[in-house]
């Protein structure tokens, strides 16, 4: 069972919204466009996320799971189910990281929340980055900054890096 706390119901009630407006659409640069129109930095829908996520993180339900110390930290949301359109709900606690290289096998949408001015996630401040299937890379923090993570299917491959 995932972790709970006073303000999770919130956040769930919010994520859901959000998943039934992109359902079905495909991750790419059209959806990347779409949820930085209607859910982007400058948005009430961004703003309150991003509050509840960050009450996630005090009240253990985000964040909670420590893979570096205080550098790093994620933590399960919610598993795939109708409710978030098939994707996993992710989050992640991230300060000076350079993550694992992995592959997006069906695509991966982040939310990104920086904690400090300057913070980005693989070269994006606040707002949405959507990788594409098949896409692969190293998530890169720098600065300090809070994410959601959605995975179709939680589907995520942990691979070898290409030779330089």
């Amino acid at each position: 069972m995932l972790p709970s706390g006073p303000h999770k119901a919130e956040l769930l009630e919010r994520v859901h919204e959000l998943c039934d407006d992109i359902r079905a659409m495909p991750l790419d640069a059209t959806l990347e466009a779409r949820l930085n129109s209607a859910y982007g930095a400058r948005t009430e829908r961004y703003t309150r996320l991003a509050q509840l996520l960050k009450s996630g993180v005090d009240e253990g339900w985000a964040g909670y799971a420590t893979v570096d110390g205080t550098a790093y930290r994620r933590g399960r949301i919610a598993e795939p189910s109708y409710e978030t359109a098939e994707l996993s709900v992710e989050s992640g606690l991230l300060r000076d990281v350079k993550g694992q290289y992995h592959c997006h096998t069906k695509g991966e949408i982040n939310m990104i929340i920086p904690l400090e001015a300057g913070a980005q996630f693989c070269g994006h401040g606040a707002g949405w980055r959507v990788f594409p299937p098949m896409s692969e890379h190293f998530p890169t923090v720098t600065g300090r900054a809070l994410m959601m993570y959605f995975l179709p299917g939680g589907e995520i491959e942990y691979r070898t890096p290409p030779a330089p």
